[in-house]
């Protein structure tokens, strides 16, 4: 008996092992040979997000139901000033002028034959000097620190500071006509169009002129909100900027919109409209004459846009949301309904990618930079910076204030913008790519852009290098004409006009180069105008 239950147990324990091989090598013939090409399954490719109409919600966060933005605003003062004789020198072909700040110069605006320009960004001064020699017209002292880029319209001088004030100066003699001290930081350029000044500023910035670093504790919590509403009161919506609008000559308010990050470089006019990219990369588009509100939405947008003939022209972030890896595109759209028609020149975009950016000389400059401005702990919780950083890989006030940008140049039937470290040419209407031209220099270690938006006088495109020079170049191959040497970085854009190239360098210069070309001429200020227009038809005969 015990005989028989040992063979029993036999034949199925080898039954067993029967059937596990059997199911091994079924297994096997079933699993993908390494050495043998297989099919996978067919997955959608991840695309980015597509633009989102916000235009009822920020009509809501502008309505009734909510508290409008902050208008209390206190002056700002002036005080005449002078400038040591030898920081003006002659140079073989100019002259150049070195600011007592040493700090990176944003670019200056040409008018009435004057050059003005602010003292630095670590600076509380501004100049005004005569645009073909050099000489001293006059200077002031600012109760501000960090002017921006200047605009200039009908004899008024208009521009911001870092911390906290918009000026309107007299360009013949730089008396103060009006200030408003309007929230600390700003870090974006007024725009000037049809008797009307328009700029951004932080709501939650309403600390009355104390010190910055005591401002940055008092508002740590408050990157959303304005400070508490009084008891009863309208709570504000959770936005962190205002939009204003200003009588050009006398700062009378004439309305406010909230918004939700501070202004990209500047607002651009044109028409009766104005148009307005936000950090946090959303488009605007309001009425100039009463701030109607015509259309908002969340693009992604990583510079100012350009609008021409009902079309807009802007870049944005093209990558999937948490992939990892930034990308930009340019962009054509819509003026009025905002839809996109048409993304061309996608890349890799290291230039605003902020784990890349973190890392680069640009950064530490920043954070200096800030540093001795009183930002010591970083930009401060109501400039809601960190919008910016995840789009445009920047989060500095002194960066964000500079940032320019890959914006479009539009010059006839072409699209011209740096992309990095490349300048790309674009048929307008199509899209196609006609040329590209690398810039010199190491993207990643520099950080930020190797070149600065185009701008286009006589036929020609200028842009200025972190290499230290403008380049003049072919706008039908992108050819270099020539090289102008600056002497230092340049990350500010270029004005021309009268045979003259101006420019802000990286060291605290201006520098101005006589090119005795005159017809190099008609791009006075950022943007080409105070509209911040960046678009021009071809002159006869250029």
């Amino acid at each position: 008996m015990k005989t028989n239950r040992k063979v029993i147990f036999f034949l199925l324990l080898l039954a067993l092992v029967c059937l596990i091989s059997i199911q091994s090598l079924t297994a096997e013939s079933a699993a993908p040979n390494s050495d043998t090409p297989q099919a996978t399954p067919a997955a959608a490719p991840a695309t980015p997000e597509e633009p989102k109409d916000i235009t009822a919600q920020v009509r809501e966060y502008n309505s009734d139901q909510f508290a409008p933005p902050p208008a209390d605003f206190r002056q700002g003062q002036v005080t005449v000033r002078q400038l040591d004789e030898k920081a003006v020198q002659k140079t073989e072909n100019g002259y150049a002028v070195q600011l007592p700040s040493h700090a990176p110069v944003a670019t200056p605006a040409v008018a009435d034959g004057l050059v003005f320009v602010s003292g630095g960004f670590r600076s509380k001064e501004f100049y005004a000097f005569e645009a073909r020699t050099g000489t001293l017209k006059w200077a002031v002292n600012l109760d501000d620190d960090g002017p921006s880029s200047v605009v200039v319209r009908d004899g008024v001088v208009i521009f911001n500071t870092e911390s906290c004030t918009i000026f309107a100066l007299d360009a013949q003699t730089g008396r103060q006509l009006w200030s408003w001290w309007l929230g600390d930081p700003l870090m974006s350029m007024p725009t000037i169009a049809n008797g009307r000044v328009f700029s951004a500023y932080p709501a939650t910035g309403r600390s009355g002129g104390a010190n910055q670093a005591v401002q940055m504790q008092e508002n740590a919590a408050n990157v959303n909100s304005i400070a508490s509403s009084p008891a009863g009161a309208k709570a504000p919506p959770p936005a962190s900027h205002a939009l204003a609008a200003f009588d050009l000559r006398t700062g009378k308010i004439l309305w406010q919109r909230w918004i939700d990050a501070d202004v990209m470089s500047a607002p651009v006019a044109e028409g009766d409209e104005l148009f307005v990219a936000t950090f946090a990369g959303t488009i605007y588009r309001f009425r100039q004459s009463d701030g109607e509100i015509l259309s908002a939405r969340q693009a992604r947008a990583t510079s100012a846009p350009v609008v021409v003939h009902g079309e807009l022209y802007y870049t944005k972030r093209a990558d999937v949301p948490g992939s990892g890896v930034a990308e930009e595109a340019t962009v054509n759209a819509s003026k009025n309904s905002g839809q996109e028609t048409r993304q061309v020149n996608r890349k890799a975009a290291p230039y605003i990618d902020s784990a890349v950016q973190a890392k680069t000389q640009y950064k530490s400059q920043g954070i200096s930079l800030d540093a001795a401005n009183g930002f010591a702990g970083g930009a401060p919780a109501q400039s809601n910076a960190e919008a910016a950083y995840g789009n445009i890989g920047q989060n500095n006030v002194s960066t964000l204030q500079a940032f320019q940008g890959s914006r479009v140049l539009t010059y006839g039937d072409n699209n011209y913008n740096v992309l990095g470290d490349e300048i790309v040419c674009n048929e307008r209407k199509t899209g196609e790519k006609r040329w590209s031209q690398p810039l010199p220099g190491n993207l990643t270690e520099l950080g930020g852009f190797l070149g600065t938006p185009p701008v286009v006088a006589g036929g020609y495109l200028f842009i200025g290098t972190v290499n230290g020079e403008v380049l003049q170049i072919d706008p039908a191959d992108g050819l270099q004409i020539k090289a102008y040497p600056i002497g230092a970085p340049v990350r500010s854009q270029p004005v021309i006009e009268g045979g003259f190239i101006y420019v802000g360098t990286q060291d605290g210069r201006l520098v101005a180069i006589d090119t005795r070309d005159e017809k190099l001429t008609g791009w006075p200020m950022w943007g080409g105008d105070a509209a911040h227009t960046s678009y021009r038809e071809p002159v006869a005969g250029h």
